[in-house]
């Protein structure tokens, strides 16, 4: 491109280092990490979601190691292969989640499926890259400006600080996956603000391209940004029940909240009911967290007879060993627990729920 010098000519002002692009990369990074523990937790199980730790320190070692090796030829090279590693950050960050998706990982096969090992290790293998990148911009920062390291550094911590809680609110305003898209876009943001501090002669020609990829990224087609849950989660399992939809979601950093009815085959979920019940539940909504852990939103408009379900499930064994004064449920969820309670007429109720979007 022509005004961009990008060879081992290309002398960087002493005075022109990058800050703020070091701030905004180390925010997406720290971002991106916790983001990916959230989409764990939605495609996969939340045990899945503690690798992404591993993940992330194995894509900074990986750049430190490979930036040492081949110290002589970046650091001259500095300001194309920084803008570039900022650049790439943004894209594989959506990217290589996307196709992530596509590998047909099962957990629940890893005991008797060789593959399944592999397709973990692809996995690791994709997702790493965005940390590659990100943590490759900050270690050759360190390397090209050395006397400058404590005030890099500062922008860096400072970064990963404002990420971490800004993806804390941005899971209350966005789905996860249109999160990942926003930190895509600010790695690209990251890159095109480090043509203006290195002072790159064709700074507003570079942003402008960044610009246009920026708009590439918010208009991928629907069908790629579409979360795939396995297929042995209970929410995958119930939407395959004819007639079965869901009403609406909600996200949050606990969670992303489903609420699922279905009008052909009613939901009916009373566990620990006898086999010998004579009574029915009402009809029945279905609440999931991450795709599992099913409670139901059951509906009650004051007959208590219609609560007479709730006498013939083992839970209920407590009240007829003594007739409390007070019951706290912890865990409230749809509130079955609470209709029990208001059946068997207990004086005082006190339920607490962790999250308050349920």
């Amino acid at each position: 491109m022509r005004g961009i010098a990008w060879g081992p000519r290309a002398e960087v002002d002493p005075h022109a280092y990058p800050q703020w692009s070091i701030f905004l990369l180390s925010a997406a990074a720290l971002a991106y990490e916790v983001l990916l523990t959230r989409l764990f937790s939605i495609v996969q199980w939340h045990h899945f979601a503690y690798m992404v730790i591993s993940l992330a320190l194995l894509g900074y070692g990986a750049s430190g190691s490979l930036l040492t090796l081949a110290r002589a030829w970046v650091v001259p090279r500095f300001r194309g292969v920084y803008i570039a590693g900022a650049a790439l950050f943004g894209v594989s960050a959506v990217a290589c989640f996307l196709l992530a998706q596509q590998i047909p990982f099962n957990t629940l096969e890893m005991l008797w499926d060789r593959r399944q090992w592999l397709w973990l290790a692809g996995t690791y293998l994709l997702l790493f890259v965005p940390f590659f990148f990100a943590a490759s911009c900050v270690c050759l920062a360190f390397q090209r400006f050395g006397d400058r390291i404590p005030r890099i550094y500062s922008f860096d911590l400072l970064g990963a600080g404002a990420g971490s809680l800004a993806v804390i609110f941005g899971l209350y305003v966005l789905a996860p996956i249109s999160l990942l898209q926003v930190l895509g876009l600010v790695g690209l943001l990251a890159a095109a603000v480090a043509g203006f501090e290195l002072r790159l002669r064709a700074a507003w020609r570079l942003a402008l391209g960044w610009a246009l990829l920026a708009v590439a990224l918010l208009h991928l087609p629907e069908t790629w940004l579409q979360l795939r849950p396995s297929e042995y989660k209970e929410l995958t399992q119930t939407l395959r029940i004819p007639g079965t939809r869901v009403l609406l979601e909600r996200s949050s950093p606990l969670g992303l909240i489903s609420v699922v009815e279905s009008r052909q085959t009613p939901l009916r979920h009373a566990p620990g009911l006898s086999l010998n019940s004579d009574a029915e539940p009402p009809a029945q909504l279905g609440v999931f967290t991450d795709g599992d852990g099913l409670t139901p939103i059951t509906r009650f408009q004051g007959d208590r007879a219609d609560l007479a379900y709730l006498d013939q499930m083992s839970s209920a064994l407590a009240y007829h060993v003594r007739e409390p004064d007070r019951v706290l449920i912890l865990g409230a969820g749809g509130g079955g627990e609470v209709l029990q309670a208001i059946y068997h007429d207990a004086p005082e109720i006190q339920a607490v729920e962790l999250n308050p979007q349920v």
